[in-house]
């Protein structure tokens, strides 16, 4: 359970903008860097004591995370964008992990193992999903509380430039639609940087100047000057910060940028990234966001909380208020359910501020008494989305809080059959999330065959490979029961396979197949085994895997149940399997036929059939047998009998017997087929 606090917590931090003009990159860009680039490794900043007041509760803040972005990539990126990223990714991690191979001991293994090493690209997937679904517009989780302007120290006019920062000439999808705060508000927090390049020489006495302008019209303590370049050590050689460093924090960049990531990236010099930063330069970073989150984000967060819940004590609580509220919604009628979204400066969009503002600063509690308030707001509305999304931060909170009573599933329950009431794609990814925030808390409990309906319930309505996912996950799940439900978890895995291949995921179509096969290995479902070496051999050939090919085409053979159309047809896609593999060695494992002809016997319809008169001759003489013995070659098991010479027309019929041909039905259901069952026909070999 704490893994899934710890993962639920990791999701969400303190956004905060970083804005900056092209000379003010150019410091870092010759490192391969943004400034983002630059600040994120240094993003967790501790050691810190300020007083901070949410509510009723006064306490101290020792530690915060935060979550750095380009101030234009704050957006989510249009729906195909993230289908073809996310197709990308899985297509990449399907490459790095899959071996086509089934699982020795599948279930043994599924229940001993971590999730992450059995599907490892069902959670590199599930991260990136959740990655993309942020900046929507009724959840301020992802919008920035705060900004930071980043000026070269040397240019004159610093406070032209700043002010004209502040005013970009393209605005976000957020702030067009009024979901996000407006930079020029005076509860937006702002802290701005001075960026010098001690080692290009930039004038010291101008940086100071342009700090005091600055200073003079935002307040010294929302100011401040970033030297870098300038080692302490004296001209003595100093290593450079590992280029890992900065790549651990970059996200996938797509076209158009978005989700927190530009469009393109600084290009890699040849020294690589970051190949002249030191650790004074990294300290400095640090020493910026320790005085950015004491001296601006902070206070101006406690500020900004005590304002927005003043606003909602006069508006929504009190006895009063709760009275009116009442008698307003017994009067009115039932509606559609509508989806709309408000104005950050309306009372709907600041009570679902404020509990965000709670939710980050970890005060779960306060959280959870305005989301039930905003609940019940956007219910009486009604407002499928905006209520769907109070519903899923109060099941998040329950969790966090670990409180014994409280149920998170109702809450996640209600939230998926009110996004599920929301047209459009991005209401179909918001319903997938929930479920799968509650497959992990199921998980987490031990309630794995409710982690599988919750996963199955989120599948129905997915696009191709994300539905493939699901249900192969929900297969795993089904493995970690106690007792495992095998075939069913088998049959969510054929499903996923076949969805796997819709979506020209073929390595993670035969990876699901296989485990299928490990599954039915041991078992007696001859067609189940048939069918799968039948798909696998199909798609084997077309990922190229010719030695795969030609191991399933193999399995085939073993086909003495089915008619000699059927026989035909497997050994000449194994002839074809065998030319593709280029094969000229004896094949290893080929079910070859053994056949003894010292003693045969062919009984029909009580008689001994030969297909002529010669043969029959032939076999009332001794025969030579392969290992120089004398064969009787006699027709009859055990005394006389007649014999009877059979013409080519009872030889066919009887050859049409054995093979289990079809003859046409004589009963009333004109047009049917029979087959007939050989009972009368008896072969000993």
């Amino acid at each position: 359970m704490e893994q899934l606090k710890s993962w639920l917590r990791g999701r969400h931090q303190i956004a905060v903008a970083v804005y900056s003009t092209p000379a003010a990159e150019a410091v870092l860009a010759n490192n391969g860097l943004t400034i983002v680039d630059f600040l994120r490794p240094m993003s967790l900043v501790n050691k810190l004591n300020v007083p901070m007041r949410v509510g009723e509760l006064s306490y101290r803040v020792q530690e915060v995370n935060l979550r750095l972005y380009a101030g234009d990539s704050m957006f989510q990126p249009k729906s195909e964008v993230i289908d073809q990223s996310l197709g990308q990714l899985l297509s990449l991690q399907a490459q790095r992990h899959t071996n086509l191979q089934p699982m020795p001991n599948l279930i043994q293994q599924v229940q001993s193992d971590s999730p992450e090493t059995i599907n490892p690209w069902f959670y590199a997937y599930q991260s990136e999903f959740l990655r993309l679904l942020r900046f929507t517009e009724h959840e301020t989780l992802d919008h920035p509380v705060a900004g930071i302007f980043c000026i070269p120290a040397d240019k004159a006019q610093a406070l032209q430039i700043a002010q004209k920062l502040l005013t970009p000439e393209s605005q976000l999808p957020l702030q067009a639609s009024q979901s996000m705060l407006p930079l020029q508000d005076p509860m937006f927090a702002k802290h701005f940087v001075l960026v010098q390049d001690v080692a290009a020489g930039m004038d010291e006495a101008r940086a100071k100047s342009n700090l005091t302008a600055l200073s003079n019209t935002y307040g010294a303590a929302n100011c401040s000057i970033l030297r870098l370049y300038g080692s302490s050590t004296g001209g003595a050689a100093v290593a450079a910060v590992p280029a890992a460093v900065f790549q651990a924090c970059r996200h996938p960049n797509m076209p158009g940028g978005g989700a927190g990531e530009p469009e393109h990236y600084p290009k890699e010099p040849p020294g690589g990234i970051g190949h002249s930063i030191t650790a004074d330069d990294m300290a400095a970073a640090g020493q910026l966001l320790k005085d950015f989150c004491e001296r601006t984000l902070l206070p101006k967060l406690e500020e900004r909380i005590a304002r927005l819940n003043l606003i909602i004590s006069n508006a929504r609580k009190g006895f009063k208020n709760k009275l009116t509220r009442f008698w307003k919604g017994a009067a009115t009628e039932t509606v559609q359910y509508q989806d709309v979204s408000y104005p950050y400066h309306s009372i709907e969009a600041q009570m679902r501020c404020v509990a965000d503002l709670a939710y980050l600063l970890g005060q779960y509690d306060f959280a959870v008494q305005m989301y039930r308030l905003a609940a019940q707001d956007y219910l009486a509305a009604p407002n499928s989305r905006w209520y769907a999304g109070a519903e899923e931060m109060i099941g998040i909170c329950s969790i966090l809080l670990g409180d014994p009573n409280a149920d998170p599933i109702k809450y996640f329950n209600r939230a998926f059959e009110h996004y599920s009431k929301v047209r459009g794609w991005q209401a179909r990814m918001l319903a997938t999330r929930v479920m799968l925030i509650t497959a992990a808390y199921q998980a987490a409990t031990g309630r794995h065959l409710a982690a599988n309906v919750s996963l199955m319930r989120a599948h129905f309505e997915e696009e191709t490979a994300r539905a493939a996912l699901l249900l192969e996950a929900a297969a795993y799940a089904l493995l970690r029961c106690r007792p495992p439900s095998a075939r069913k978890a088998a049959f969510h895995l054929v499903l996923a396979g076949l969805r796997y291949q819709s979506a020209k995921q073929r390595r993670l179509a035969i990876h699901c197949y296989m485990q299928v096969t490990g599954i039915y290995s041991a078992s007696s479902w001859r067609h189940i085994s048939e069918h799968l070496h039948d798909i696998l051999g199909k798609q084997c050939y077309e990922l190229g895997d010719t030695q795969g090919a030609l191991r399933h085409c193999m399995a085939l053979l073993d086909c003495g149940h089915r008619q000699a159309a059927a026989q035909s047809h497997y050994l000449s896609r194994f002839l074809e399997a065998v030319q593709a593999a280029g094969t000229v060695a004896p094949i290893k494992d080929l079910p070859l036929p053994s056949v003894t002809t010292n003693s045969v016997v062919v009984r029909h319809a009580d008689q001994r059939c030969y297909p002529s008169s010669t043969q029959r001759q032939q076999l009332l003489l001794p025969a030579q047998g392969p290992d120089g013995s004398t064969t009787a070659a006699t027709a009859g098991g055990g005394g006389g009998g007649q014999f009877v010479e059979s013409s080519a027309a009872v030889w066919s019929h009887l050859e049409q017997l054995v093979a289990g041909g079809e003859a046409s039905s004589t009963n009333w259901l004109e047009g049917a087929k029979q087959v007939r069952v050989c009972a009368t026909f008896q072969a000993d070999l």
